[in-house]
Formats: structure tokens, sequence, C-alpha cells
């Protein structure tokens, strides 16, 4: 196939040179050190202790690439609002279009959501009858502007967004297994995306707000308490509309325990004084709760306080 990979970040770089290993045509549109470090020394990648590098066609302009098979978006989420137009050039009549987002994805509602779209840009631009639902389970990082280390590659769960999982899912699922990613069809990919959100959308800003890492915040039981108050906001949300927590916040704390010392996604970018995905993670569940009409009281306050920081830090 022919794909374009936008964003070479840690998921992003994994996903390329899986990709590309597995004899894709794989372009990558990236910026700066990035683009430079790829068209010059190529694609890194380790897993498993393995390294290998692959060359992978670049562009900073994605008019320079023309017509794609699948688009895979990698970039973080505040970014695609700035350059959802410039991918149009991208789609054919047969692209499919894969985000790799954190948190709730423009697409999520009927509605557009503003948080995370405020002009409704994304939606405009990118077909949503092309877009595959994904979620990515997986933790990377990169040691150089082209080279990704795989940590923990669990799988990645596609489904149509409307629901179901049919010819194009697996299609798509048998793609990624054979470039050695392990991938899972979903009837409701909705409620996968707000499963790992149920998850995240408390340690993320609370580890950042804190300077923690995941294991300091759940052995403060105060600090824990507030989290499962959260979670639980979270989870009635998701019962309205119909993406259902199973468990309970407890549970999920204590599978988080057992990963260790480990700073969220936030905190490094907070520490690295990138943007942070505040919206995405916080903003648009806030939103969708609105609607519902189901309060938030918890929620409220955690994105008051990580909006004040990030305000501060500038980076908003």
């Amino acid at each position: 196939m022919n794909i374009c990979v936008v964003g070479a970040g840690a998921i992003g770089g994994w996903i390329a040179a899986r990709l590309a290993l597995a004899g894709n045509e794989l372009s990558v549109i990236a910026r700066d050190e990035t683009l430079n470090a790829i068209e010059t020394q190529g694609l890194h990648i380790t897993d498993g202790g393995d390294t290998r590098c692959v060359a992978v066609a670049t562009a900073s302009d994605p008019a320079e690439l023309g017509f794609q098979d699948m688009i895979v978006l990698a970039v973080k989420a505040p970014a695609l609002p700035g350059i959802a137009r410039s991918l149009e050039s991208l789609i054919g009549p047969e692209t499919q279009i894969v985000p790799m987002l954190n948190g709730v994805p423009w697409w999520f509602t009927d509605d557009p959501l503003w948080s995370v779209d405020p002009d409704a840009g994304i939606r405009d631009a990118l077909p949503a009858e092309k877009v595959v639902g994904c979620v990515v389970h997986a933790s990377c990082f990169r040691t150089a502007p082209n080279h990704v280390t795989v940590k923990h590659a669990e799988k990645l769960i596609l489904g149509e967004p409307d629901g179901g999982a049919g010819e194009r899912i697996e299609l798509l699922c048998s793609l990624f297994e054979n470039a050695g990613i392990r991938c899972q069809a979903s009837d409701n990919v909705r409620r996968a995306i707000w499963y790992k959100l149920w998850g995240n959308a408390t340690i993320n800003p609370l580890s950042a707000l804190t300077r923690s890492t995941a294991d300091q915040l759940l052995t403060q039981p105060t600090v824990r308490a507030f989290m499962a108050d959260a979670m639980d906001e979270l989870a009635a949300v998701g019962a309205a509309i119909d993406c259902p927590i199973s468990e309970s916040a407890e549970d999920r704390m204590a599978v988080t325990a057992r990963l260790g010392a480990f700073k969220s996604s936030m905190l490094q970018d907070v520490e690295a004084g990138r943007t942070i995905e505040l919206e995405a993670l916080l903003g648009a569940p806030r939103e969708i709760a609105r609607r519902a009409g189901i309060p938030t009281p918890q929620l409220d306050r955690i994105y008051a306080l990580t909006h004040l920081m990030a305000e501060n830090l500038r980076l908003l």
C-alpha cells in the first residue's frame, strides 16, 4: 500500500518503520530536525533489543506526495486543527484515514466537538466516511529525532466510527498484523476509546501538575480518592453515551500500579516544553458531559488547575 504517516514522533515513527519494513510504500510528513535526520540517516527502530534502519520518503508539505491509500495521523491532538486543511491533497477516492490520537478525537460525536475542533476545520477537511476509529495501546519513546525505541507494544484496536468491524477493518487489521503490529477489530471502538480515556484523563494531568510518576500518585490516599471520584464521573458519562465501563476505579488503578514508576505522556510534554493535550483528555469529555447533563465537579477542578499551569508555562 501507499501510506503516509503524518507526524514522526514516537508512535508515528514506530508505525512508519514497521509498515515500511513490511514492504509498503511509506512517506512521512515531518519537520525541522526530524525531517532532516530521517532524510539523511533513515528511520531507525529498536524493538526487543533488535535495531533496524529503513529508508522512507519524507516531506514537510503534504502537497508533494499525492493521493495515499492510507493516512495515519500520529500528531499531537492540539496540532491537528492547524494542519488538517493541508492534508486534503493526500485524500483520494480510496483513501482510509486512521487517527492515532490521545484522548477524544474530533469525530467522536455527531455534532462538532468545539474543544478539539474549534472551527470544525478538521471535520470539513477529513471526510467522515474515510475515518477509521483507532486506539493505540503501546509505549514508545525517541532516543534521537529519527530513532524510536519500543518499550511495550500491546496492540491497536480498529473499528468503524459508527460501530461494527466489517471488511474494511479486517483488511486494515491484516495490514498491521503483517507488519508485526498486533491488531484487534472492535464492534464498538468508541467504547474502547472511552475506556483508555477513563484511565488517562486523571493520571495525565495530575502527574503533570505534581511532577510525579504514576506510582507516587497512587500511594497518596487523598490523591487516589480524588482520582477515583473523577473516574466515576467519566464512567457516568460513558454510561450515558453507550460507552459503559464495567470495572471500578480501584480495579483500574490497581492495573496502573503494576506498571510501576512511569511518567505520563502529559508529564513528559511539560518537562520537554511541548504543548499539552488538555482539550483531548479533559476538555472534550467535559463538553460531552455538559451535553448529556451530567455534572463533573472533579474533572472541572482538574481541568482548571491544569489549564492555569499550562497557561503560565505557555504550553497551550
